[in-house]
C-alpha cells in the first residue's frame, strides 16, 4: 500500500474523520480488515453537546450513558473523566462496570426482567437507584430491599402514550416499556407510587421516560412532559411527595445522511417546560440518557473489497465483513455512511451494491445519501462512520465468523488495541468444542 494508497472521498463536515490516510494505512497493515476503531476525544465532545444543551435547565443536568449501545471497556473507562451517570440494564453490564472500577453511586439502572434475584443481586452490590417499570417489580423490588436492609432511591419509569416519530418507537398505547400513567390495573404509575410511598424501604426519587431512538420532532417530549405534568399535579393533590429527579431517556438522533435535530433544538423545544416543572414541582435533578449520541460517530469501520462482479449497469463490490459486524444494516437497514479509499484504478460509472461475505439475502449494506462508492474495485478499503452504536455489542459468529480487533484512538493520538481479533480455536472451544 503505502504511497499508493489514497483517499478518493469529498469532505464534508457531517462525517467525522479522525483518521489520516496514513493512520489507515497503518492500521490495515497491523491489523488487517475488518477492523473496528473508536475516537476517545469524539466520545468526551458528543458528553460535552449534550451538557452545553440542557445548560438552560434550573437545576442539575446530570447526562448518563446507556452501555447497551456499546459496552468496550475502554469506551466505559473513557467516558468515567467526563464524570457522567451510566445507565445500566442487566447484571452483566453492572459486572463490566464493576470491573472498569465505576462508581457505585453513579449508576441507575432500568431492567425489564425486574427479577427478585437480579435486585438483590445489585442492592447488595451497592447500586443506589433503581427504576420501576411494573407492579410486579415494585413487589420483588421491596422484597430485596427489606432483605438487606437498605432503601434505594426509586424512580417510576412511565409510559405516557404520546404519538413519536422515530426510527425506533418505545412509547405508545400498550407497549413493553414502563407503565401507563392510569389503567384498571395494578401496572399504572399512580399505583405503583402509592405503595414506594408506604414502604419504609424505598426512597420515592422520581420519574423516568423514554420515547425512542432517533427521534425527529421533539414534539413528543413536549407531549410527554405536559402529561406528566398533570399526573404529578394530581398526585400531589392526595400524597405528600417530592418529585427530585426527572429522567427524560434518550433519542437524541445522530447524522447517517439524513439531516436531523441537534441537541440544543430538541433541549430548546421543552427547556421552558422543564424549568417550570422544576419550580412548581420541586424537581432539582435532570438526567438526559444517550447511547447512540454519545457512541455512534465515535467508531469507524474498515472493510476490504475482495471480488467484484458486474451486470449491465449494475456492480457488485463484496467485502470481507457482514452484517454479522453490523446487524442493524440487516435489521433496520441502517444506511451508514460509506466511502472508498483506493489503490489508483479507473472510475466506474456503474450503480455500485456494497455486499457482504455471508451467504445471506439480506447481507446487502444500504447505502447513505453521502456514499461516495463510484469508484470501487477490488482491494479497494471501505470507511463505514457512524458504527459506534449497536455495532460490536451485535457481533455474532453467523458462518463460525470470528470477531475482528478493536483499536482506540486516545486523546493523545495514541493507536491502541483494546479489542484483540478472537481466534478461531475460541470460538470452537466456546461452542463445545472443549466438551468433545
Amino acid at each position: 500500500m503505502g504511497d499508493k494508497l489514497k483517499s478518493q472521498i469529498e469532505y464534508s463536515e457531517n462525517i467525522n474523520r479522525f483518521l489520516s490516510t496514513l493512520e489507515i494505512d497503518e492500521l490495515i497493515r497491523r491489523y488487517s480488515t475488518p477492523l473496528y476503531v473508536i475516537d476517545e476525544n469524539t466520545l468526551h465532545r458528543k458528553v460535552k453537546e449534550l451538557r452545553d444543551a440542557y445548560s438552560s435547565f434550573k437545576g442539575k443536568t446530570e447526562i448518563a450513558y446507556s452501555i447497551k449501545a456499546n459496552f468496550n471497556p475502554s469506551i466505559i473507562v473513557a467516558l468515567m473523566k467526563d464524570d457522567i451517570m451510566f445507565d445500566l440494564t442487566a447484571i452483566e453490564e453492572l459486572y463490566f462496570y464493576q470491573r472498569c472500577k465505576g462508581d457505585l453511586k453513579r449508576i441507575i439502572y432500568t431492567t425489564v426482567a425486574e427479577e427478585y434475584e437480579e435486585y438483590l443481586h445489585v442492592l447488595k452490590n451497592g447500586v443506589e437507584r433503581v427504576v420501576i417499570s411494573s407492579y410486579n417489580g415494585l413487589l420483588n423490588l421491596i422484597d430485596a430491599a427489606r432483605t438487606i436492609d437498605v432503601k434505594p432511591k426509586t424512580l417510576i419509569r412511565i409510559n405516557p402514550e404520546v404519538g413519536v416519530k422515530a426510527s425506533i418507537k418505545a412509547s405508545y398505547r400498550d407497549g413493553k416499556f414502563g407503565v401507563p400513567l392510569y389503567t384498571n390495573t395494578a401496572d399504572n404509575a399512580m399505583h405503583i407510587l402509592e405503595h414506594i410511598i408506604r414502604e419504609e424501604n424505598l426512597q420515592f426519587d422520581g420519574f423516568h421516560f423514554h420515547l425512542g431512538s432517533q427521534i425527529t420532532d421533539p414534539t413528543c417530549f413536549i407531549n410527554a412532559l405536559a402529561k406528566l405534568d398533570q399526573f404529578i399535579t394530581k398526585a400531589k393533590d392526595t400524597y405528600d411527595i417530592k418529585v427530585n429527579t426527572l429522567d427524560i431517556g434518550g433519542g437524541t438522533p445522530i447524522f447517517y445522511g439524513e439531516t436531523v435535530p441537534t441537541p440544543s433544538t430538541i433541549a430548546s423545544s421543552m427547556i421552558d417546560k422543564l424549568n417550570n416543572m422544576s419550580y412548581r414541582h420541586g424537581i432539582t435533578n435532570l438526567i438526559v440518557e444517550s447511547g447512540r449520541y454519545i457512541t455512534a460517530e465515535s467508531m469507524i469501520m474498515l472493510s476490504k473489497v475482495v471480488n467484484v462482479k458486474e451486470y449491465n449497469n449494475d456492480k457488485f463490490a463484496i467485502l470481507d465483513a457482514g452484517y454479522h459486524l453490523l446487524l442493524d444494516a440487516a435489521l433496520l437497514k441502517q444506511q451508514y455512511p460509506q466511502e472508498v479509499i483506493r489503490y489508483d484504478k479507473g472510475k466506474s460509472n456503474k450503480n455500485i451494491h456494497l455486499a457482504g461475505r455471508l451467504c445471506d439475502t439480506y447481507d446487502i449494506f444500504p447505502k447513505s445519501k453521502i456514499s461516495k462508492l463510484d469508484d470501487v474495485d477490488i482491494n479497494s478499503y471501505i470507511v463505514f462512520y457512524n458504527v459506534g452504536a449497536y455495532s460490536i455489542v451485535f457481533n455474532m459468529p453467523f458462518h463460525c465468523q470470528t470477531k475482528p480487533a478493536v483499536v482506540m484512538k486516545d486523546s493523545n493520538g495514541n493507536l491502541r488495541l483494546v479489542r484483540k481479533e478472537q481466534k478461531i480455536e475460541d470460538l470452537f472451544m466456546e461452542e463445545g468444542g472443549e466438551l468433545l
